[in-house]
């Protein structure tokens, strides 16, 4: 469904940064996009100076990830109950509320006016006038989050809450849930090691305008502030110097220890980030096949690696969980890497969508899904090769616990091999990591280690 827009000759337009990101926005929340997508789709490709791409984008996230806080606001302020609005008013108020509590940088005026005048533009005049009312309303009065609800107060449903007090504890969920509702998340990029070096580019990207330093943990990371512009726009980013990816997607790669002249085997491959990631830390000189079921996705991996210069990863259509899969590769592989579907809360923090779509039937019906991926990898390592199995989830259900109900299932066969020579001291030597990466697993928490939540295990066919 798209807005009708008639502007008033007599009126001046609606803010163009806040028309873009209520359009974003409704796709969201009224149509099931993905904000990510959706981003991408109507940011990049509009013609949204850098500074209205960047503020369009903080409205878009910030929202988002205060959603459930907001909607709790509005029903206090709201003279009707908000699923009976039009839908694009619905999205304006939360747009404005977001504006009136969470920006540091907005006057209460500017968000009720900008807000009133986008309402009237994209539904009509009434519409405005009862923006203006709800958001004068909640402006005026006093209104606290409950401290003693968390899941208002971090924004987060109930269900998903209770996940984090489940597996965390009491003070941990609340950690956690703060850490999920940062405004400062950066983009973090990996170079790639074949074309050039951090020391490189960072003075290249600064001189343009970027904002660049070196990562965390990895020393192909960057954590850029692209001060609104897009990846695409950058001349290192079109020579295939570096590409988009998380830190800790980053060592699920690096725990691969892939060396050349392997065969590796991504079952999971698409969009290609750590396919690539494998061509470059091998030199370009391994054999690489990358599996995905989805034929669309796979055309992403071969035109990353096309922008990238790699020439040795070679794409197959084919169900990860083994199904119609050629018979002939099992126990030919000396690396197997399997970063498989899961219920992704470990990305709250960047993907705050999640957090409205995640539910416990959902994530559960993923768990014979996890193990059926797990269950094929297996078969195609050889005897002395290396399994790696990753998540982008902090569920226990989904990292430690699969792994050792899976080598319960295989006496003998497989069994957990030590990450610490494979991945970088300064994060294996942190005090909670470093005995589980003596034991061959980590698990990575947004609040303590500043990465996604990410989970990682190796294992040895033995």
């Amino acid at each position: 469904m798209t807005a009708a827009v008639k502007p008033s000759a007599a009126s001046r337009p609606v803010d163009a940064a806040r028309l873009a990101a209520s359009r974003i926005l409704h796709a969201v929340l009224e149509e099931g996009a993905y904000a990510n997508l959706s981003s991408i789709r109507l940011l990049e490709r509009t013609e949204l100076e850098s500074v209205d791409r960047r503020f369009a984008s903080a409205l878009v996230y910030g929202t988002l990830s205060r959603i459930y806080s907001i909607d709790w606001l509005l029903a206090k302020v709201s003279h009707q109950p908000l699923a009976s609005l039009d839908p694009w008013l619905r999205t304006v108020l939360r747009l404005g509320v977001w504006q009136l509590r969470w920006s540091r940088s907005i006057p209460a005026s500017a968000a009720i006016d900008e807000s009133v005048r986008l309402a009237g533009w994209l539904v009509n005049r009434g519409a405005g006038g009862y923006a203006n009312a709800a958001l004068r309303r909640l402006s005026r009065e006093t209104i606290e989050l409950p401290a003693g609800n968390p899941p208002v107060f971090f924004s987060l449903s109930p269900e998903i809450y209770g996940y984090l007090r489940k597996w965390y504890g009491v003070d941990e969920a609340a950690l956690l849930a703060e850490s999920f509702l940062r405004d400062d998340i950066q983009v973090t990029a990996r170079v790639n090691c074949r074309r050039s070096s951090p020391e490189q580019l960072i003075p290249e990207l600064m001189a343009s305008g970027i904002g660049a330093g070196p990562g965390l943990y990895c020393p192909e990371a960057l954590r850029l502030d692209l001060h609104g512009r897009s990846v695409r726009s950058l001349p290192a980013w079109q020579r295939g110097d570096l590409t988009i990816q998380d830190e800790a997607a980053m060592l699920a790669a690096q725990a691969v220890s892939a060396e050349p002249g392997q065969t590796i085997i991504d079952l999971c491959a698409a969009p290609g980030g750590k396919t690539c990631h494998l061509a470059e830390l091998t030199g370009n000189r391994s054999r690489i096949l990358a599996f995905d079921s989805n034929p669309e996705r796979l055309k992403l991996v071969l035109e990353n690696a096309a922008r990238l210069g790699h020439d040795n990863i070679e794409c197959r259509q084919g169900d990860a969980a083994g199904a119609g899969m050629d018979l002939s590769l099992a126990g030919t592989a000396d690396r197997v890497i399997a970063d498989v579907p899961c219920s992704g809360l470990g990305l709250l923090g960047r993907k705050p969508e999640i957090r409205l779509n995640m539910t416990h039937e959902k994530m559960t019906g993923l768990y014979p899904l996890q193990a059926a991926i797990l269950e094929y990898a297996a078969t195609l390592v050889r005897a002395g090769g290396i399994l790696v199995y990753s998540t982008c989830t902090i569920n226990p259900a989904e990292n430690i616990e699969r792994i050792r109900s899976f080598l319960l299932e295989h006496p003998g066969k497989f069994s957990l091999d030590p990450l610490t020579p494979h991945l970088p001291v300064s994060l294996t030597c942190l005090p909670d990591l470093s005995g589980p990466a003596a034991e061959g697993w980590l698990q990575l928490l947004p609040h303590r280690h500043g990465l996604d939540g990410f989970f990682i295990a190796r294992l040895r066919r033995t």
